[in-house]
């Protein structure tokens, strides 16, 4: 068990290194959006194309990239109704292993420990911050955590200016 864990996250890490599993993950859940919606959204296929070329000559391509399978997976978890996600997450988890519930987890476990340490050390962990932050403001009962949050956003950003 511990080995097909293993190569979960393996394959997980990877992705926004392989163009070629990238593309297929986001084409993938841009295909059940597509559905969803009921109308082809070919701007955001360009979007995806492009970033997960591999003659692609960004200097930043990595980080694109990154934030291409961040973004994708959270407007996916964000428009998607209950039905449309787990056809889409059975779809990924066929096709990969995995499916989008892994990255959730995987980020709310990055978010406790950023909260343990007390402190943000990168943009990549201020933005997963943000966007948990812009993902439970309007809950009420959530409204601690926010503090928080927003208190280690707030340093991060004293800190680097």
């Amino acid at each position: 068990m511990k080995d097909n864990t293993d190569k979960i996250k393996s394959i997980k890490l990877e992705l926004p290194k392989n163009p070629e599993l990238l593309g297929r993950w986001c084409l993938i859940i841009l295909e059940s959006m597509e559905r969803f919606a009921a109308q082809e959204i070919p701007m955001y296929r360009d979007v995806i194309l492009q970033t997960c070329d591999v003659n692609w000559k960004y200097q930043y391509r990595l980080q694109a990239r990154k934030g291409l399978l961040h973004d994708t997976n959270e407007w996916a978890m964000e428009v998607l109704n209950q039905q449309a996600l787990q056809s889409l997450n059975l779809k990924l988890r066929q096709e990969f292993g995995f499916d989008l519930n892994d990255f959730s987890n995987r980020n709310n476990i990055r978010i406790q420990n950023i909260l343990k340490r007390g402190v943000i050390r990168n943009e990549e962990e201020y933005r997963l911050v943000s966007n948990k932050v812009e993902e439970i403001y309007a809950d009420d009962s959530q409204k601690q955590l926010i503090c928080k949050l927003n208190n280690l956003l707030g340093a991060f950003d004293d800190s680097n200016q």
